[in-house]
């Protein structure tokens, strides 16, 4: 008897738009599909840890308890712009809460996971499968010019997104027979009522390259099943306003089920 083809999921970047990938991995679990395997870039790496980490529903609690004034913390340090507007250390702590990453490495993990980033200099896709948890995610969700880029092996890292948005083919280098990959690039930004400051200028040009590399790096190494709820709407550091999302994650999710029940025969009924 072969033994059951493993499931990879590939988690997409995206900022404030990652509630969607709460409300699909949601949905998927509820469908019985586990995966076997999970990838993520930036915000996707931060959810995928999560799960891989077993916090699931300690980090799902924490995001729904945030408000204006919480996120406001996150971003209120007083420096010398030189760098990244922020530094990241707030980020960083707050992923390393015992209730959340907390000191765990890859190791402690329940499932193989790994988190992308991009080696600044060497303009590369870097796979982070080894070390402390929350400082592999810290560099994956280092949007340049916002955060100051994660010196990581004699490395500096920034945001996956741009080199791998979605990582389908990290997925499979780790094992994965079948890759469902959420992509939350899709859609186009809402336009401002007033012109953009420094920080929205910084965001909406990560979200333009993120966009088309994705398109490319989806042609190269498509993905058995492909989720894109419709998340463009939502800006990138909007995470209170996206709250929405999660059940847009969960509709796509459910509207994506006869692709999965194809490749998924075997966990899913007809």
């Amino acid at each position: 008897m072969s033994a059951r083809p493993k499931i990879g999921l590939a988690l997409g970047s995206g900022g404030a738009r990652g509630w969607a990938h709460v409300g699909v991995l949601r949905a998927l679990l509820e469908m019985g599909v586990r995966p076997d395997v999970v990838t993520g870039t930036s915000i996707g790496a931060m959810v995928g840890a999560a799960y891989a980490a077993g916090v699931f529903d300690a980090f799902l609690r924490e995001l729904e308890s945030l408000n204006w004034m919480r996120l406001a913390k996150f971003f209120m340090e007083p420096r010398i712009w030189t760098r990244g507007i922020f530094s990241g250390k707030t980020v960083t702590a707050w992923l390393e809460r015992p209730d959340l990453l907390g000191a765990r490495t890859f190791a402690d993990l329940r499932l193989p996971f790994a988190a992308v980033a991009t080696d600044l200099f060497a303009e590369k896709t870097v796979v982070l499968r080894e070390g402390r948890l929350a400082q592999a995610v810290r560099a994956s969700i280092s949007i340049p010019g916002v955060f100051d880029p994660v010196p990581y092996g004699g490395r500096h890292l920034v945001d996956g997104g741009f080199t791998d948005p979605v990582p389908v083919s990290v997925a499979r280098a780790l094992g994965a027979d079948i890759v469902i990959a959420v992509d939350l690039n899709g859609g186009l930004a809402e336009e401002p009522k007033a012109p953009p400051n420094l920080l929205a200028t910084l965001l909406q040009t990560t979200r333009l390259v993120e966009n088309a590399m994705s398109r490319l790096t989806l042609s190269q190494s498509p993905a058995d099943v492909l989720i894109r709820p419709e998340a463009g709407h939502v800006q990138t550091f909007d995470f209170h306003g996206g709250r929405s999302l999660v059940a847009v994650g969960e509709a796509a999710a459910h509207a994506a089920k006869p692709a999965l029940s194809k490749v998924l025969a075997h966990v899913l009924a007809p």
